[in-house]
């Protein structure tokens, strides 16, 4: 015979078992899964002999294998050794060597197995960094490709490009392409105004007084030699409000990827490291009396139209062997990395190049003369977009850095 429970108790048995229903699975209960591939691994510090990387969580993932070498081909290998094993999505590979690029790939781990590698990621490693004192000045230095001649709509989009500069608030702007660029934003005068402007910020810096026979600002256009030349470059010697002399270079190497175009740009490299020479030796001669300008600090600006990834192109080693460094590969700390400072289509969906950024803007610096802050693209952004109205086909380029 059916016994039927006393109706209390059943309801007591029916409200338990829908409780245990309604109860959340913990996540030792829950079935694993195998972690899937890692979006961008960003590269957010760097010493002479670390690296640091970051990515967003993988679910599911318990742990993180992480790998490094020093070529794209050797991190890929299936053989790889594990660098490391860490816990948390961020990683510190340590032991390095000095100026050389490594490249990373990070993977999750569960207890169902491991997910497949993140794309690799370039970075170089620190090549020397100066010794600065505590009471050592630090300028916040900003380059923008500006675009007034080649893009519609610039009496507008300087309205855009002054609010952003406003917002930044750095001590010395270069702006490439800045011929229709005449008036300077509030609270910035023009040290030099032309295709290539230098623009100081009232309070931190004032430019160094012309003598007779003696400019303390110019301009050069590199010689077509091999094609059609590029925008050349300007200068400005600068005196910063702690009393440290300064000498302001803005650049703007000629566009193209074509064989002459390649062979021109390297060309203007090495001329333009031969006039920042010739200028510093000039200023000594006429200035002499407010500094050694041979041993003045330099920061160079500017749009050097090639990054990393164009092989057969060699206008960066022609300026490191000369001493001049991407301040990209020296800075201490990265932001925005992957997102590339030119955007030709002024699009508000980011153009993201994975492996080493491809920026073509640059701030360059003597390595052992200087230590880099930090590196950021400063365009604005939201929820993986571009803040628009864009104020050019490039976004600014912010470096905090400190030079002797």
């Amino acid at each position: 015979m059916l016994r039927v429970p006393h109706a209390r108790g059943a309801v007591a048995v029916v409200v338990a078992i829908a409780l245990a229903l309604a109860l959340p699975v913990s996540p030792a209960s829950a079935a694993a899964v195998v972690p899937v591939k890692p979006g961008l691994v960003n590269y957010v510090g760097a010493s002479t002999t670390s690296l640091t990387v970051d990515w967003a969580d993988i679910p599911g993932a318990t742990s993180y294998y992480v790998y490094a070498n020093t070529s794209h081909d050797l991190v890929t290998r299936p053989a790889q050794p594990i660098n490391q094993k860490v816990t948390s999505s961020k990683a510190t590979v340590t032991g390095l060597k000095p100026g050389v690029a490594y490249f990373i790939q990070v993977r999750g781990v569960s207890s169902a197995g491991m997910g497949p590698r993140s794309s690799p990621v370039a970075h170089e490693t620190i090549t020397a960094q100066a010794s600065l004192p505590s009471t050592w000045p630090s300028y916040h230095a900003v380059s923008w490709n500006v675009c007034s001649n080649v893009c519609s709509g610039f009496s507008s989009r300087k309205t855009v490009i002054d609010k952003r500069i406003a917002e930044l608030a750095p001590d010395i702007v270069g702006l490439q392409e800045a011929s229709k660029y005449t008036a300077a934003p509030s609270g910035y005068r023009f040290a030099y105004n032309g295709q290539n402007d230098i623009l100081i910020r009232n309070g931190r810096f004032t430019p160094v007084a012309a003598k007779s026979g003696g400019a303390t600002s110019g301009a050069a256009v590199f010689a077509s030699t091999y094609a059609p030349a590029g925008k050349g470059m300007s200068w400005a010697a600068v005196r910063h409000s702690s009393g440290a002399y300064l000498l302001v270079v803005d650049t703007h190497l000629v566009v193209g990827t074509s064989a002459s175009l390649v062979r021109q740009r390297e060309y203007e490299a090495g001329k333009l490291a031969d006039a920042i020479s010739a200028t510093l030796t000039k200023l000594n001669k006429t200035h002499r009396s407010l500094t050694d300008w041979t041993k003045a600090p330099v920061i160079v600006m500017g749009d050097f139209n090639t990054h990393k990834s164009r092989t057969g192109d060699k206008t960066m080693s022609i300026l490191e062997q000369r001493g001049w460094h991407d301040a990209y590969d020296q800075a201490r700390v990265l932001s925005l990395q992957h997102y590339n400072t030119a955007n030709p289509s002024m699009s508000l969906t980011p153009f993201v190049s994975v492996t080493w950024g491809d920026h073509i803007d640059k701030v360059l610096v003597r390595p052992s003369r200087s230590v880099v802050f930090r590196w950021a693209n400063a365009g604005k952004t939201a929820n993986g977009k571009w803040i628009g109205p864009l104020g050019s086909d490039h976004h600014p380029l912010s470096v905090r850095l400190g030079l002797r």
